[in-house]
């Protein structure tokens, strides 16, 4: 069976089926490999991607390339957003429906790499060297970098710029429906900046600290009765600033960008901001693992990063990158200098810590009066 019509199996199984394949239960699918692999060795690779607007640009900057200069094909399946129980699945039954992943975000892959389900990478060579260390791990490399920031529009506020989260809170001098993430860590994030602290380090510091997080609700409830909307999925976010429905909207680069690109009046600002990575990881055991680790090493050149944030405007994390890309184009990224320099990244390791009782009281919070 070929790569494409396994991907068009896969695609075909009904949402029981995934739902068990997902959950490691389906006898059949997962403990028969030649299913799913071909027997020919032929030189392709399939690769788990998020889909839409990423599929385009991967499959311009990197799959099509990529076959062109070395013959092997990448063949592209979509995967939901934490694709971490269909990775677990196929690993431990050794059946194998995607060979590696793509748009795999930090907190994600510190998860993969605790539980042993990802294959080592080649990190050789000076594209990789290039790339910054904490994007970067013998599982795992960076391609993208997304900046969650302050957006508004600037139509409804008679001339008047915000220039940090802390204004989100000044009501009198900037009247406006406001919006936030229903997310805790954006939101505590934000809060914590708002309240005078540092970004990076020092907002785990104080979390951390006796009563920190009693310091982040309570500078919450100084906002609550003022956020007209709490949004949920990403492309609402853009949405809000495109209709209007809001006028201060903090959301990730892209999604304001989108609205700028619509024609809504909206300006970002990039201090202040926080930013986490995406990026590439191998599935353990894969037959294919070696032409994986090629495909990622060819991912990494400048060139490619370059040509991929003509689709995204996601930051590229090889700092050459910017020698390919036009200014106009790359003052828009989260790495550009002028940009990355006013922000700060995100201790994934600490939310992976904390999110799920810090999720717990964040919700209990939203539900009271």
């Amino acid at each position: 069976m070929s790569d494409q019509e396994r991907v068009r199996r896969i695609t075909n199984l009904s949402r029981r089926g995934l739902i068990r394949v997902a959950a490691g239960v389906s006898a059949t699918a997962l403990a028969t490999p030649f299913l799913w692999r071909r027997a020919d060795g032929a030189q392709s690779i399939v690769c788990a991607d998020p889909g839409g607007v990423y599929s385009t640009a991967f499959a311009e900057a990197f799959y099509k390339p990529f076959e062109k200069e070395t013959g092997i094909q990448v063949v592209s399946v979509g995967r939901p957003g934490n694709p971490s129980a269909q990775i677990k699945a196929q690993v431990e039954a050794k059946s194998y429906q995607w060979d590696m992943s793509a748009g795999i975000t930090s907190d994600i892959q510190l998860l993969l790499i605790e539980n042993g389900l990802l294959d080592k990478l080649d990190l050789s060579g000076p594209d990789i060297a290039a790339i910054p260390a904490n994007m970067k791990s013998d599982y795992y490399l960076a391609n993208g970098v997304v900046t969650f920031l302050l957006a508004y529009r600037t139509d409804r506020l008679a001339g008047k710029n915000l220039e940090s989260f802390a204004d989100i809170w000044d009501v009198q001098k900037f009247p406006a429906r406001r919006s936030l993430r229903k997310f805790v860590r954006d939101t505590i994030e934000i809060a914590m900046r708002a309240d005078g602290v540092a970004g990076g380090p020092d907002i785990y510091k104080s979390l951390s600290a006796p009563g920190g997080w009693d310091r982040a609700f309570k500078k919450l409830d100084q906002i609550k009765s003022q956020i007209v909307v709490w949004w949920d999925a990403a492309p609402q976010s853009t949405q809000l600033l495109s209709t209007g429905e809001v006028d201060i909207c903090p959301t990730f680069n892209a999604r304001a960008q989108n609205a700028i690109d619509a024609g809504a009046p909206v300006r970002v600002v990039w201090e202040g901001g926080f930013y986490s990575a995406e990026g590439w990881v191998v599935l353990k055991g894969t037959p294919k693992a070696d032409l994986c680790r090629q495909f990622v090493k060819f991912c990494a050149r400048a060139d490619r990063q370059a040509a991929y944030t003509r689709t995204l405007t996601n930051g590229p994390t090889n700092p050459d990158a910017y020698k390919h890309i036009e200014k106009k184009q790359a003052e828009l990224l989260p790495t550009y200098p002028a940009n990355f320099k006013g922000t700060a990244e995100l201790d994934n390791a600490f939310w992976g810590t904390h999110k799920d009782t810090a999720g717990a009281r964040f919700n209990e919070w939203l539900l009271k009066s």
